[in-house]
């Protein structure tokens, strides 16, 4: 059964992607995940993978086209808790992240994001400056 756990918090979409989702499910999530991004102007989007803990090719492309299609409509994004058995499967398949910034947990991911904030003041909807996304010593987890 699909449940859409995504959360608005100011301009952050919080989405905890659900454990065995069906490949349909998969989709429409992220289909979700696109609309919510355009119906809140949403400047971040944390995806949290940490109930995941299997991933074949099919979700491996999830993650990938999603982070991607997120950056495609001006949104930047933070991939908290991937698990050992998902980052194997990804890296076999030769699945980058390049300009995603990946941490270890949700923890991690909010002091990322709250860096953010309080560097450059609230972050504003779809007006906002590039300038507002972290550097590479923001990064809590290298690639």
């Amino acid at each position: 059964m699909y449940f859409s756990g995504i959360q608005k918090l100011d301009n952050l979409l919080l989405v905890s992607v659900p454990r065995d989702l069906v490949d349909d499910e998969v989709i429409q999530l992220r289909r979700d995940v696109l609309q919510a991004i355009r119906q809140f102007k949403s400047q971040i989007v944390l995806l949290d993978f940490s109930q995941v803990d299997i991933c074949d090719s099919f979700f491996g492309r999830f993650i990938y086209g999603t982070s991607q299609m997120t950056k495609l409509m001006g949104a930047k994004v933070i991939i908290s808790g991937l698990q050992d058995a998902v980052i194997e499967t990804m890296v076999e398949l030769g699945m980058t992240l390049p300009d995603v910034d990946a941490v270890l947990d949700l923890d991690d991911a909010l002091e990322l994001t709250s860096r953010m904030f309080k560097r450059n003041g609230k972050l504003g909807g779809a007006d906002a400056d590039n300038e507002a996304m972290p550097d590479d010593d923001d990064k809590v987890l290298a690639k």
